[in-house]
């Protein structure tokens, strides 16, 4: 053989024209000209690669730099960590062959063992295809709701959550809720309660709603949508911002400022969606110095955490739903606790509570706004609520597409992979027609959103069509993942639980229709 890289480009033309009358040599050239210098790396060196964000494996005295598949690993991310840095050839072999990681992760190899004189690695499987698709690329129309400096928004976003949160998400799960350190930390860098707060009062002021769109996005995307922090961004901050007086923001703004856990109490054990129906009482004290306030709240989202809680309760059963006022009860008063933390199907990193109220004497001055008015503020913040949800469902929907594209182009079965299949690309290009005509109205309503024009319906339609859709989208995609779509810490497994609940949440989908159809003139049925 004659080595044409090491020789001028006059001689190498000359040797090309005389390769060109023996083709097989030509063949053998082409490939020995390819194949690359096998990077020698110390075993010492791999060690030192064992973080979430730079995670080397030896296999076979092959050293993989899988930091980009571990969020793509079927069987969860954790199982990767376990051996972070090591040479895990006994364990990856008892599962798997070596062809799995040039399969799912074709970028992967960086070289051999120093002194091993291992061989490169083994093709991908025939037909193997592409396997970087994520959330965008799924797309076919490119998204128009976001501007420039939304985008560098994003992007700081998301390296908090990759250094911050993403590393200890499993540790989360286990524990049933996101430690309050986190929450600190993500308001300080302004991605929790501190994007929407006034300047005044130490935040960024954001008026503009998509910035608090991208957070939803960006834990679905990161795998951590378990971690509700637009339950504090979304769905409990506008009621310090836009329902308290002057007085009780200047009282309560710096721990919000903070990133103090907050939370909402609507839901009772008797009352879900029905809001107009809650007995949770609130009776004023004679002399007018504040109430008491006992009752029960079900469901409530970081209730274990939450330092202030907003709550919805009665303090005139005559008046119906006009009777209904809100008031913060905040951690440690008297007779307020959180009597019983649930275990859920989904959403492990997230707390879910029953609080009791036993006689808590609450003043006055934590009235929100004007007594009486507790429905119609709650009803005036739940369209940014339901939409909130809706923007984290869809997301979830192009997450999960996105999981079981690369899968499927990646997994082998049938002499070739599972993305051959005409079935398995009829089924996804129906999910990705469906998750695009989601993402664009989730997209409008974001814009209508951002200028004060979103109405209850179309906050309702999101909400709707958003949720079942990514609940489906999660369903079908885990089928094509097989067994590997059933693990526990599996990422599209995870989706598929996490995604159910949202369907319940926020006003179930059944009261979402009863309010779209309100909008064609017809009334709930009275029973």
């Amino acid at each position: 053989q004659c080595r044409l890289s090491v020789v001028s480009p006059l001689a190498r033309a000359r040797a090309r024209r005389a390769l060109s009358l023996c083709p097989s040599a030509w063949r053998i050239e082409s490939r020995a000209m390819a194949t690359p210098e096998l990077r020698q790396i110390p075993r010492e060196e791999v060690a030192k690669h064992c973080s979430a964000d730079d995670c080397w494996l030896i296999i076979s005295d092959r050293v993989y730099d899988v930091t980009d598949f571990l969020s793509e690993h079927p069987a969860g991310r954790g199982i990767i960590m376990m051996h972070a840095g090591k040479d895990c050839t006994q364990e990856f072999l008892e599962v798997h062959r070596e062809d799995y990681i040039a399969a799912f992760a074709p970028k992967a190899f960086v070289g051999t063992v120093a002194g091993s004189g291992a061989a490169p690695p083994p093709p991908r499987p025939p037909g193997a295809g592409r396997v970087d698709f994520d959330s965008n690329s799924v797309l076919v129309l490119t998204r128009d709701v976001y501007a420039p400096e939304h985008e560098e928004f994003r992007a700081k976003c998301r390296a908090f959550l990759k250094k911050h949160v993403v590393p200890q998400y499993a540790k989360f799960e286990m524990k049933g809720m996101v430690d309050a350190s986190v929450y600190a930390k993500m308001a300080e860098a302004g991605f929790y309660l501190t994007l929407s707060i006034p300047k005044e009062y130490g935040g960024l002021g954001h008026e503009d709603w998509r910035y608090n769109a991208i957070v939803c996005e960006e834990l679905e995307d990161c795998d951590c949508g378990g971690f509700f922090a637009n339950l504090g961004n979304d769905m409990v901050l506008s009621y310090f911002t836009k329902s308290c007086t002057p007085e009780q923001r200047a009282k309560w703004m710096p721990m919000l400022a903070r990133g103090a856990v907050i939370a909402v109490a609507m839901s009772e054990p008797e009352v879900g969606s029905d809001l107009g129906k809650l007995s949770c009482r609130a009776e004023r004290l004679p002399d007018g110095s504040g109430y008491v306030v006992s009752g029960r709240k079900m469901w409530i989202s970081a209730g274990a955490q939450a330092e202030l809680v907003v709550v919805a309760c009665v303090t005139d059963p005559s008046l119906g739903a006009k009777g209904i006022s809100l008031l913060v009860v905040e951690k440690g008063m008297e007779g307020y606790s959180c009597a019983k933390r649930f275990g859920k199907l989904g959403k492990h990193a997230s707390d879910t509570c029953l609080l009791t109220l036993q006689n808590v004497r609450v003043p006055t001055c934590n009235l929100v706004g004007e007594e009486g008015k507790g429905f119609v503020y709650m009803m005036g913040h739940l369209p940014k609520e339901r939409l909130s949800i809706a923007v984290g469902s869809v997301a979830a929907a192009r997450r999960a597409l996105a999981l079981a594209t690369n899968y499927v182009h990646g997994r082998a079965a049938f002499g070739g992979v599972v993305g051959s299949l005409q079935s398995v690309q009829m089924k996804l290009a129906q999910l990705r027609t469906e998750v695009q005509v989601c993402t664009t109205f989730v997209d409008r309503c974001i814009a209508e959103v951002s200028r004060g024009q979103l109405t209850t319906e179309g906050a309702a339609m999101a909400k709707y069509h958003a949720t079942e859709l990514s609940f489906s989208v999660a369903d079908s995609c885990a089928q094509l993942f097989g067994g590997y779509g059933y693990l526990k810490n599996s990422p599209i497994g995870k989706l598929l639980v996490d995604q159910r609940v949202a369907r319940v949440y926020g006003g179930s989908n059944e009261v979402q229709l009863e309010i779209v159809a309100k909008g064609l003139g017809f009334q709930p049925q009275c029973v």
